[in-house]
């Protein structure tokens, strides 16, 4: 086999093919090029995230009583729900799970349930759609899109409430990965009588 260089044809070959696919990499040096950031067509999946158990996820029932006590169901909304392990530094309870419900256009997260490291989700039997939806839109574990986001992670210091952008990008990244899409079509609401 002909070598150029201490290089076989083939290895040779390869290398020209790649620096042929990826012009702008091929006229960096060796030592740039190795450090060149790599374009990824689509965000990595990070194993703590999942796709939600479909125990946990809210019902449809259950959305439309959260947008009419939210008053937005003039308009068809979409839901991406995700679900999360939990460990340490983040929580004290390793392996706790959280299902998160990323509301498109209230543009906010919420948290919908937890569950501990070990245990399955139980549905409260006696709790109704319509109490579950009043529930979840009255909740105060939430992140407002539009106000609860700081830069980074320094900057949401010892706060209750901000999340770094880092942190909402990797929830949306996740959801659009593995999450499960919901769409509600634009409805009235039932007439409630006095």
């Amino acid at each position: 086999m002909t070598t150029i260089a201490g290089f076989s044809s083939s290895s040779l070959g390869l290398a020209l093919a790649l620096a042929a696919a990826s012009p702008a990499i091929a006229a960096l040096s060796p030592a740039q090029a190795a450090s060149a950031p790599q374009t990824v067509p689509y965000p990595a999946t990070d194993p703590s995230f999942s796709r939600p158990d479909a125990q946990r996820m809210p019902s449809r029932a259950t959305l439309r009583a959260f947008l009419t006590e939210t008053k937005r169901y003039a308009r068809a909304n979409t839901f991406c729900f995700v679900q999360r392990r939990l460990d340490r530094p983040e929580t004290a309870d390793p392996g706790m799970s959280v299902l998160s419900m990323i509301w498109h256009e209230g543009k906010a997260i919420y948290l919908v349930n937890l569950v501990r490291s070990g245990e399955r989700y139980e549905r409260d039997s006696a709790m109704d759609p319509l109490t579950e939806g009043r529930l979840l839109a009255s909740s105060t574990d939430a992140v407002d899109l539009t106000t609860d986001v700081v830069p980074t992670d320094e900057d949401v210091g010892t706060s209750t409430f901000l999340v770094s952008r880092s942190w909402v990008d990797r929830e949306l990244s996740q959801c659009r990965r593995v999450g499960v899409q919901v769409r509600i079509a634009a409805f009235k609401p039932p007439t409630t009588t006095p």
